[in-house]
């Protein structure tokens, strides 16, 4: 076990970075030197910790110089150490922002609620969960978008299932935006209408919320610095919607979901393109078996696949509609 004292020189050495005085030794080499005397590799402090394998690279190689206070308690904790409440009153105070002694920084939890009986999407996770395993030290997004411009095909309830998957990841906070970019009342989301509420979310207050569009997004910028937020931005319009939302930051994740694929912001933003299509017929199948049961599914066989073709094989349509009784409770022949 660590010596309390080495707990209280980590956490005194991340208050010098973050107020900005001198320190004889930098805090990625203290870190390093920690992580080696508990016997931990990189990988292994991360699991503990909860951050990811880049975050404890970047740190311990000062790329990430200003790490948020959760982040240095998640750290301080896989170490044995104690943790301390008062470099969240730095944080604050680096923001520009009044913060009562005591009072943390807002840590938001907007994530839509899982959809019931999420099945299939394993290739699809995958390609999720190494974007957040192999960051290259920039912040990561990735657009969802259906091939073919497809209602319907399950791209928040993927990015919604995914994000629940992977926040103890991101413990400052998750955001989450409707863009409503194919909203039936045919009004997008204004970009800084959605920034201002994301400010709100972040623990804004009206007073302190700059006049003006562009003050707004440095504000947003800022308070993201440095900081674990995953950031889901649902049924985007297109990338000039999108990118007012965007952080600096290399900490943060972003998914977009659209039904457009947004090559704009691969290619100019660095974005990766998750093309989703309609289910295959067994995980159709194993949809309606989470919904019905597997020995009705399995009884009624012929009737299932003709649902399933009639739902096109779209994850919504199967998730809503409305089956017909057993087979021999009555005359219909669909279950």
């Amino acid at each position: 076990m660590l010596r309390r004292s080495h707990g209280r020189w980590v956490l005194g050495a991340i208050e010098v970075v973050l107020v900005g005085r001198e320190n004889s030794e930098p805090l990625g080499a203290r870190l390093r030197q920690l992580r080696g005397e508990a016997g931990l590799t990189q990988e292994e402090l991360a699991q503990r910790s909860g951050l990811s394998v880049r975050m404890v690279s970047n740190l311990e190689r000062g790329r990430t110089r200003r790490p948020y206070p959760s982040s240095v308690r998640s750290l301080a904790h896989a170490l044995g150490l104690p943790g301390d409440d008062l470099v969240a009153r730095h944080r604050a105070t680096r923001s520009g922002l009044p913060q009562p002694a005591g009072e943390a920084a807002a840590v938001p939890r907007q994530l839509l609620a899982a959809v019931p009986h999420f099945t299939g999407r394993d290739a699809e996770l995958k390609i999720l969960n190494d974007v957040l395993e192999s960051g290259t030290g920039t912040g990561e997004t990735v657009c969802i978008s259906a091939i073919g411009g497809t209602a319907g095909v399950g791209k928040t309830a993927l990015a919604v299932y995914w994000a629940h998957l992977v926040a103890s990841r991101f413990p400052d906070g998750q955001l989450y935006v409707n863009l409503r970019g194919y909203d039936p009342s045919g009004r997008p989301a204004d970009p800084a209408a959605a920034v201002r509420a994301c400010l709100g979310a972040l623990g804004v207050t009206k007073e302190h919320l700059p006049a003006d569009p562009d003050g707004q997004g440095a504000l947003y910028r800022s308070l993201l610095a440095g900081r674990r937020i995953l950031i889901v931005l649902d049924n985007a319009r297109d990338a000039a919607q999108v990118r007012p939302l965007l952080p600096g930051s290399s900490e943060c994740l972003v998914v977009i979901t659209s039904r457009r694929q947004l090559t704009a912001l691969a290619t100019a933003d660095g974005a990766q393109l998750l093309d989703l299509d309609v289910l295959s017929e067994a995980e159709a199948a194993e949809l309606l078996t989470a919904r019905l049961s597997a020995s009705r599914v399995a009884a009624e066989s012929g009737a299932v696949h003709d649902l399933i073709e009639s739902c096109a094989r779209l994850p919504l349509a199967l998730s809503i509609v409305e089956p017909g009784p057993p087979r021999g409770q009555d005359s219909a022949s669909q279950p």
